[in-house]
């Protein structure tokens, strides 16, 4: 090859976002960003592209899809919560200062709303169709906030609430508390019924096609329960489940535990297969329009695992992922670790699958609903 010629390409596939990058070998690297915290939030992706995400260093992060940085906005503590983008391109987001952000697409604040128990917000925004913002908070409560930042409602329950609402076609709010407790709630904050497990509820619910409401519990148990608050079924797994299901195109149910599996479940309970890591899983699985499933472990890896089971590759970052995935329709995987970075990594799927009900946490950019 002529030097000029190899110089060219060698700078094409160096930069972010270059046609050579784009088709870079699926679970390489194609950019990370380092924060000054570890990163337990979730990265959502906006309709233009832009990746959002919260670290411990106090900040609220939007970033290009080449790897560079639009702005950063400083809270009043970490960020833990996963930010919702909302339609007319706010994006929303808790904080540790226990206040809920409205920021807008040019770093603007809008408003922010303080929890009223003046507790930490962990729990990540569902929007509703006409703008109202929901939410949980260690102050024991689930708020329903107004697009103007004014409170519209708040129910209580027993204990904290660090778990993300579920918006369901049928104008249910679902989400679960550390009381052990499912809530459904109707929009208008009325209380539609309970269902109650062994113990905590951390992770957030994925809603089936036909209704169902899947969801984990500190009891080593997900759960399947019905429209009605009637249990469909439950499965144990050997430890706790802090991770969130998410669903794919046939149905099979997907979820982490911490006993260092991920399960992926028949829609009737029965076990289709398991896949070992080396340490807990508490991030939430996403789906891949190919119907891979993304998976990070506290073993310092992101797994991208076949449909049937098999190990596709994985992708090693320098601590623990609790990060859930987040799927650009690239194909590019973007997950937060505790080792302070967010990674864009390469891969075969190109968005999530948009055919399944449910394919991973916070998928409609952030907003928690179908």
């Amino acid at each position: 090859m002529n030097p000029k010629h190899y110089l060219v390409f060698l700078i094409l596939f160096l930069i972010p976002g270059s046609g050579a990058v784009a088709n870079a070998q699926p679970g390489s690297l194609r950019w990370k960003i380092s924060t000054a915290g570890q990163i337990l939030s979730s990265p959502v992706i906006s309709s233009g592209g832009t990746i959002f995400i919260g670290s411990q260093d106090e900040h609220l992060y939007a970033i290009a899809p080449d790897g560079n940085s639009r702005w950063k906005y400083e809270t009043g503590f970490w960020v833990q919560s996963t930010p919702a983008v909302g339609a007319n391109g706010v994006v929303y987001v808790g904080s540790w200062d226990h206040h809920l952000y409205a920021i807008e697409p040019d770093k603007v604040l809008q408003w922010k709303f303080r929890a009223m128990g003046k507790q930490p917000i962990i729990s990540s925004p569902a929007v509703d169709d006409d703008g109202t913002i929901y939410f949980g908070s260690y102050d024991n409560y689930i708020y329903a906030v107004r697009k103007d930042g004014s409170l519209k409602w708040r129910f209580k329950t027993e204990y904290k609430v660090s778990s993300s609402p579920a918006l369901s076609r049928d104008h249910a709010v679902y989400v679960g508390s550390w009381d052990g407790r499912l809530y459904a709630i109707e929009r208008s904050g009325r209380l539609r019924w309970t269902f109650k497990t062994g113990s905590w509820i951390q992770s957030s619910p994925a809603l089936g096609r036909d209704g169902t409401v899947f969801v984990g519990s500190w009891d080593h148990h997900l759960y399947a329960v019905n429209n009605d608050g009637s249990l469909k079924w439950r499965y144990k797994t050997g430890d706790v489940i802090a991770s969130s299901p998410a669903i794919d195109k046939d149905g099979t149910i997907y979820v982490g535990s911490w006993d260092h599996h991920l399960y992926a479940l028949t829609k009737n309970g029965n076990r289709k297969w398991r896949f070992r890591t080396e340490d807990k899983i508490s991030s939430s699985p996403a789906v891949g329009q190919d119907g891979t499933i993304y998976i990070g472990s506290d073993d310092h890896h992101l797994y991208a695992i076949a449909p049937g089971g098999e190990l596709k590759w994985r992708f090693r970052t320098n601590d623990g992922v609790s990060s859930s995935p987040g799927i650009g329709n690239d194909g590019t995987i973007y997950v937060g670790s505790k080792d302070h970075g967010l990674y864009a990594i390469s891969s075969e799927s190109s968005g999530y699958q948009l055919q399944s009900p449910w394919p991973g946490f916070h998928f409609n950019h952030g907003n928690g609903n179908f």
